[in-house]
């Protein structure tokens, strides 16, 4: 093999192939980028850790076609350094890089044993607007499950009914949600959910697509490829079934209130820096006629603080409601929002808190729990001062962590709780402890 390239294009699809290396690869090989040139100018590169697939083109001058398997760190680091023209010659399994003030040899693997592109049988194809796509996964990804004995929640979650769509996750104390409309219709519901982790990496891809790329998804029994220009990304899906997520939330609300986000934003962050370190609770009381949320901080060795923003309130109630939420569950809803302003919708202090954009490119939702203050708030009111809450007994706080308890204790939600989230969702099985061969990348 040997080729002429820009090194900015080979660094390029190196950088994009590299976010499927495992930085511990279970086998030699897939610690290396698969390297092809062909005949037609084509030079393609691709990375696997058997999860996940990329593979990436772009043209270069190609004297002679072959392939190479070459060590992905060592490889990226090279071409990253070096500037200019680059001409690659293979021999055997040693690559000769030549650059405009020198040259290097490395040696690499052997590209027969490389782990193959995946096949999925009658796949299901779905179109999808790039910036949509990236658009759910920012709504969606931070609300995955770290804890992978839950393994099903690490995901998110894709349904398509007819021609609507919406991607979900959860962890059991807060969850994402992001619908909107495909410009085809399906017969059949599909349901599947694909690893948080590939959808990360695929994320850095989409952040760098143009604003009107399409991205061809074809789902198969066991795997989903999302086709960008130029780019693959092939994943296994996650086994399992996946709570029922339109359930958890509640369809009416007692209380509507309009807040200017980055202002609501500012003083979470204002009034974090005094929250107990362990618990990061904010108590927020909403003030319906004077139209401002006051929000109220304390920490018994250090201080505590108070401040508020205005809302509009949109409710037939009169009386004030006042909600314990973890302001670190907050700060990142709402870092997750780029609207300039949000509603936020709740019914009793212990139920689900639901925040929303206004506008914005898809609908999207944002569910957390909330934190029963069980004493000391109620002293909370418009005119708290900074002294006159030193003087206030420590609040005794408990988390609600169980979405779907509280979903099913509210009066105002018609709603089926199901037991999955409550329960342990180990049944859900990953398939990328595969027993066949390993050439066969993100197959069962």
């Amino acid at each position: 093999m040997k080729l002429n390239i820009e090194q900015s294009k080979l660094a390029e699809i190196l950088e994009t192939a590299y976010l499927a290396i495992s930085s511990k690869p279970t086998d030699p090989i897939l610690g290396n980028i698969l390297l092809i040139a062909n005949e037609d100018g084509i030079v393609s590169a691709t990375g696997t850790n058997l999860n996940l697939t990329i593979h990436t083109t772009t043209t270069a001058n190609v004297e002679t076609s072959g392939q190479v398997a070459l060590p992905a760190k060592l490889l990226t680091d090279t071409i990253n350094n070096v500037r200019g023209e680059i001409t690659l010659e293979v021999e055997n399994q040693a690559c000769i890089i030549t650059h405009n003030s020198g040259k290097c040899r490395l040696i690499g693997g052997k590209p027969d044993e490389f782990p193959t592109l995946p096949k999925g049988e009658n796949p299901i194809e779905v179109n999808l607007s790039a910036k949509k796509l990236q658009a759910a996964l920012e709504g969606t990804l931070y609300c995955t499950n770290g804890d992978e004995t839950k393994l099903v929640l690490t995901g998110v979650n894709f349904k398509i009914d007819t021609n609507k769509w919406q991607a979900a996750s959860t962890n059991g104390h807060k969850l994402a949600l992001v619908t909107g409309i495909l410009d085809s219709e399906y017969s059949d519901p599909i349901d599947f959910t694909v690893p948080g982790k590939s959808l990360g990496e695929l994320n850095k891809i989409l952040s760098q697509s143009a604003d009107t790329s399409v991205c061809n998804i074809l789902l198969s029994n066991k795997t989903i490829e999302f086709s960008l220009p130029n780019t693959k990304v092939i994943s296994r899906l996650l086994e399992g079934e996946y709570p029922k997520i339109n359930s958890l939330i509640p369809r009416t609300f007692e209380y509507e209130f309009t807040l200017e986000r980055k202002g609501f934003e500012s003083a979470l962050k204002r009034v974090s820096y005094l929250a107990e370190r362990k618990q990061k609770v904010v108590k927020i009381l909403w003030e319906l006629e004077a139209t401002q949320a006051t929000l109220y901080t304390e920490a018994t060795d250090i201080g505590d603080a108070v401040d508020s923003v205005l809302m509009k309130p949109a409710t037939s109630h009169s009386e004030n409601i006042s909600i314990g939420l973890n302001i670190d569950y907050l700060l990142e809803g709402l870092k997750h929002i780029s609207t300039d302003e949000i509603v936020v919708r709740c019914n009793k202090p212990t139920q689900p808190v639901i925040i929303c954009p206004m506008g914005g490119l898809l609908n999207q939702l944002y569910l957390v729990m909330p934190v029963e203050i069980k004493q000391g708030f109620e002293k909370l009111n418009n005119q708290s001062t900074k002294t006159e809450a030193s003087t206030q007994p420590e609040p005794s706080t408990e988390e609600v962590t169980d979405i779907a308890q509280a979903t099913n204790d509210s009066e105002n939600s018609e709603t089926e709780t199901p037991s999955l989230v409550a329960k342990d969702t180990t049944k859900g099985k990953s398939t990328s402890r595969s027993s066949r061969p390993k050439k066969e990348v993100a197959t069962a």
